[in-house]
């Protein structure tokens, strides 16, 4: 069965976010067709954060005081990236990495500076932050920055494989735990830095020990299962041998498709459908994928994707149980009555009709993106898994382009026979990375509404091809064959 991570509204109207997060979602919005990108705002954050943690270095009351208003500007400039990232679908994955590391080191060097401006101030601050163990202030800031570290380490680890979900704070009455550094001008109003930076010292600590247990938790909890991988030769079914529209006739029979169209609706033209697939046509599929694997075309694109993938020519060769069920009048009858309107193959020269995605190697994934279509028409996509050895999720994003509608996170693991169904256009999403030791085989099929073409966007969609899938043997040798003829 598929596992899912439960959906979090990214509305600036959901009430369920944190204040700050709706406030900064209104304040950048003019943003959004201009030239500022999240990393912008990343920058901006970073500079007031470094900022503030320098102000604390003196030591001063006047200086302790601006710096605090600094890093309480600096913590709500952290919200502004990631809202206007949502709004104008310009995330990427080294944004969300710049903006964890800013985080990080904005925070160790807070710490570590408010160390050095106790210590600034004179022995009596000093002694209170030495007690009990004769410690300098500058060391008691770096052991709580270290910690802070840590635990900004294995929250990203955690995050990586549970999702946000997994890494998501404690709330009341929309404020989170980290808003705890609001009230830090409270705090250098008090003159009560020693103070604040001894609890630091011990709490930090505390909390680092907190998040390792949870971190280790996390990583047992999913591990993935070792399962052989069949070879083809010891599979009993052929392709010659399945009936596989029966079989998908009798299965998509089994689905109450007034409930499965209005979910389809209700998240956009999106439908998670775990187990779609029996064992008979999971088996087949790993047969495909077996006798293709030695054919996979890896490509890399930097800051995007990398990974394998095998065009529906060579699996024509390969496994022409694959063109079977992607032909199967009973799976394209039950997806357009889904979708609400016929849907026809893709065109024979299209090599993404159906392909074999491999992700072998660490680090194999694919970024943010949305499946465009080139076609004159609507172009639907249908994942489904074939092997799934790995930490892998398929995370997207609902909604992105209706305004009048809260955009919806979700990610979920797509596991073998498991079925996924959107409008390419629609759904915006991505793979992310695979871990060392791990495999994943995925199948894509494609149908359109309108299967023609404007020659200059077949030239675009070709050339994409070549260079991001199949490479330019697989796509143009096929055109010039057909041509040819």
């Amino acid at each position: 069965m598929a596992e899912s991570v439960p959906l979090v509204s990214t509305a600036s109207a959901d009430p369920r976010r944190p204040w700050d997060a709706r406030l900064a979602r209104w304040l950048v919005t003019p943003l959004k067709n201009s030239r500022v990108t999240p990393n912008h705002l990343t920058s901006l954050r970073l500079a007031v954060g470094l900022g503030a943690a320098a102000a604390f270095t003196p030591g001063t009351y006047g200086w302790a005081n601006l710096a605090a208003v600094l890093l309480v500007l600096s913590n709500f400039l952290d919200h502004t990236d990631g809202e206007l990232a949502r709004l104008t679908g310009k995330g990427s994955r080294f944004g969300h990495y710049y903006d964890l590391a800013s985080d990080a080191l904005i925070t160790v060097c807070l710490f570590i500076a408010i160390g050095i401006g106790v210590n600034a101030t004179g022995s009596d601050a000093a002694a209170i932050v030495q007690f009990p163990l004769k410690l300098s202030p500058a060391t008691v800031g770096a052991i709580a920055g270290i910690a802070v570290a840590i635990i900004f380490l294995l929250r990203m680890q955690i995050e990586n494989l549970a999702g946000k979900a997994g890494t998501r704070q404690a709330a009341f009455a929309g404020f989170e735990t980290e808003d705890v550094l609001y009230l830090l001008p409270l705090v250098t109003l008090c003159n009560a830095l020693a103070s604040f930076l001894n609890v630091a010292s011990i709490g930090a600590p505390l909390f680092a020990i907190w998040v390792t247990i949870d971190h280790r938790r996390t990583v047992s909890r999913h591990r993935p299962p070792q399962r052989p991988v069949p070879r083809a030769s010891e599979l009993e079914c052929s392709p010659s041998s399945v009936d596989v529209d029966a079989l998908l006739a009798a299965r998509t029979a089994s689905v109450d498709l007034r409930q499965m169209r209005a979910s389809f609706l209700d998240q956009g033209a999106f439908l998670a459908l775990p187990q779609f697939a029996d064992s008979t046509i999971v088996q087949q599929l790993i047969a495909a994928a077996e006798s293709s694997k030695a054919l996979v075309n890896r490509n890399y694109i930097p800051g995007h994707k990398q990974g394998g993938s095998v065009s529906r020519h060579t699996l024509d060769r390969t496994a022409p149980f694959v063109a079977q069920l992607y032909h199967s009048a009973a799976l394209i009858d039950w997806l357009g009555s889904l979708a609400g309107e016929t849907l026809l193959c893709s065109p024979p020269d299209d090599p993404h009709a159906y392909a074999l995605y491999f992700y072998t190697n660490p680090g194999d994934h694919i970024g943010w993106h949305y499946d465009t279509s080139y076609y004159a028409g609507r172009r639907y996509t249908v994942l489904l898994g074939v092997i799934d050895e790995s930490s892998c999720r398929l995370e997207y994003q609902l909604h992105t382009r209706e305004a009048e509608i809260p955009e919806i996170q979700g990610s979920i693991r797509l596991l073998p026979g498991d079925l996924v169904f959107f409008d390419g256009d629609k759904l915006r999403h991505r793979i992310t990375p695979l871990k060392q030791g791990e495999l994943r085989v995925a199948l894509t099929l494609e149908y359109v509404t309108d299967p023609t073409m404007h020659p200059w966007w077949r030239l675009v969609s070709n050339m994409k091809d070549a260079v991001a899938y199949f490479g330019f043997r697989q796509v143009f040798r096929r055109i010039a064959a057909r041509t040819e003829r």
